[in-house]
C-alpha cells in the first residue's frame, strides 16, 4: 500500500511574562524579545497500519525522560504510533534541560512552560494523524559549500543537505518538505537576547514561500563543532545562510521525480552507557539535571533507524561528531540506502558523541580547553556503543 502522511504545527514560543533563560551559551542569559516564533512541527507517516510520528521542536534539546513522557501521552490517544522526537538545538530558545539557569545551582527550566510544550506536541501528533492523505516522495541530497565549518577539526566537514519532499497524488503539488543539515543553529552568538530559531527561520520561510507547503527541519551530525561559517554573528548572516540552504534545496528538489513509497520501517534499540562525566553527576546531585544514573553506574538511552523507501535515516541521542556521521552514512549506503542521513538530538540529548580514538578526557572538567566536547559528553564509550547499536539495527 502507498504511504500516507499528515502534518500539523503549533507555536511554542515562551511568554516573556515569566523569566526565560536562553539555552546554549552562558548561564543567566535572559530573553528580552521575540525575533521569530519557535515551533513544534510534526509529520505523521503511515503504511500498512504502521504509524511513525516525527516531531521537530525549536528547542536546545530534551532529556529521554521528557521524550518518553510525550510519547506516552500520544500513545494514550494513538496506541499504534511510535515517535521520533527531535530538537533543532537552537541556542536562542528557553532552557529545557536545566543547565542555563541564573546560576550553577539553579535550573533554568520552567515546568509550566514544559507542560505547555508537551501538550502542544501531543496536539500536533493527533492532528497530523487525523488529517492524512496518500503521498509520493522526492528525495535527494546536495553539498552546500561555504556555510559551515568544523572548529574542532577543520579537515573533517559534512556539508550535505538532505532533502525530502512529499507530494499529493495526481496533481503532484508539494505537501511537506523535510530538510536535514549538520550545523549548530548559532549564527547569532552569546550576546543575542532575542528568541529565534536562527538560520532555520529563514530556511523554512523561504522554502514555504516557494512551495506553499510547510517545511520541517532537523539537524544532523553537528558535533565537533559544526558551526556556521560567519564573521559578525548577525541576523543578516543568519538570513543569508538560510537563503543559501533554501535555494540549494529548492533547486535540487526541482529536478526530482516523486515516486511511490511502499516501505516504512522504524526500528528502535535501547542500550546502556557508562556515565563517567563528573560535571553531569554533580549537576544531577544538586537537581539541575535529572537523575539518570542507575545503580550500576550506567544510563539508558536509545538509537533508531527509519527506512522510507530507499531513504535511510539514523536517529542518534545527542550531538554526533561528523567523523562518525560520515561513517554511519556510508554504513547505511552499504545496507541499501540511496539517500542517507543522521538525525541528531533524537529521543534524548546526551551531549557530544565522539569516536573513541579522538576522546581525550580533560584534566580539569571545569576548564577543559581543547577537550570541550569531551567535557560535555557522558563518556568515552558513547561513540563505540552507538556504532555497535547501529550495526545491529542494520543487520535487522
Amino acid at each position: 500500500m502507498s504511504l500516507k502522511i499528515g502534518y500539523a504545527q503549533e507555536i511554542i514560543t515562551p511568554s516573556l511574562d515569566r523569566p526565560v533563560f536562553l539555552a546554549g551559551f552562558g548561564r543567566n542569559r535572559r530573553a528580552e524579545s521575540v525575533h521569530d516564533d519557535l515551533y513544534v512541527r510534526t509529520l505523521t507517516l503511515e503504511n500498512n497500519g504502521r504509524f511513525v510520528i516525527v516531531a521537530a521542536l525549536d528547542l536546545i534539546g530534551l532529556h529521554r525522560e521528557q521524550c518518553q513522557t510525550i510519547e506516552a501521552r500520544v500513545a494514550a490517544q494513538i496506541p499504534q504510533a511510535q515517535m521520533l522526537i527531535t530538537c533543532t538545538h537552537t541556542h536562542h530558545g528557553p532552557d529545557t534541560m536545566g543547565l542555563w539557569g541564573p546560576d550553577e545551582q539553579t535550573s533554568g527550566v520552567d515546568d509550566i512552560y514544559m507542560d505547555t510544550v508537551f501538550a502542544k506536541v501531543v496536539k500536533t501528533a493527533v492532528s497530523a494523524t487525523e488529517n492524512m492523505q496518500e503521498a509520493r516522495l522526492s528525495s535527494t541530497s546536495i553539498v552546500v559549500p561555504g556555510v559551515v565549518h568544523n572548529v574542532r577539526d577543520p579537515d573533517i566537514t559534512d556539508e550535505e543537505l538532505t532533502c525530502l519532499q512529499f507530494h499529493s497524488l495526481g496533481e503532484e503539488r508539494p505537501l511537506t518538505t523535510w530538510l536535514i543539515f549538520p550545523c549548530h543553529p548559532e549564527v547569532l552568538w552569546d550576546e543575542n537576547p532575542h528568541i529565534t530559531s536562527d538560520y532555520i527561520f529563514t530556511l523554512r520561510q523561504m522554502v514555504e514561500a516557494e512551495t506553499s507547503a510547510p517545511c520541517l527541519c532537523q539537524v544532523g551530525a553537528l558535533g565537533g563543532m559544526m558551526t556556521p561559517d560567519v564573521v559578525d554573528h548577525s541576523f543578516a548572516e543568519a538570513e543569508a545562510m538560510g537563503h543559501t540552504l533554501a535555494q540549494a534545496a529548492l533547486a535540487e528538489l526541482a529536478d526530482c521525480t516523486p515516486v511511490e513509497v511502499t516501505r516504512l520501517e522504524y526500528i528502535r534499540q535501547e542500550y546502556s552507557l557508562l556515565l563517567e562525566n563528573p560535571l553531569f553527576k554533580m549537576a544531577a546531585d544538586i537537581g539541575v539535571l535529572p537523575q539518570i544514573e542507575r545503580e550500576d553506574g550506567t544510563l539508558l538511552t536509545e538509537a533508531s533507524l527509519l527506512w522510507l523507501g530507499d531513504v535511510v535515516l539514523c536517529a542518534v541521542p545527542g550531538e554526533l561528531l561528523p567523523k562518525l556521521g560520515l561513517q554511519y552514512r556510508q554504513m547505511m549506503k552499504e545496507a541499501g540506502g540511496r539517500i542517507t542521513a543522521v538525525i541528531g538530538l533524537a529521543n534524548d540529548e546526551l551531549g557530544y558523541i565522539l569516536p573513541a580514538e579522538d576522546f581525550t578526557p580533560p584534566e580539569n572538567y571545569l576548564e577543559p580547553g581543547s577537550s570541550y566536547e569531551e567535557s560535555m559528553s557522558v563518556s568515552a564509550t558513547a561513540g563505540p556503543a552507538l556504532t555497535s547499536v547501529l550495526q545491529k539495527l542494520l543487520e535487522k
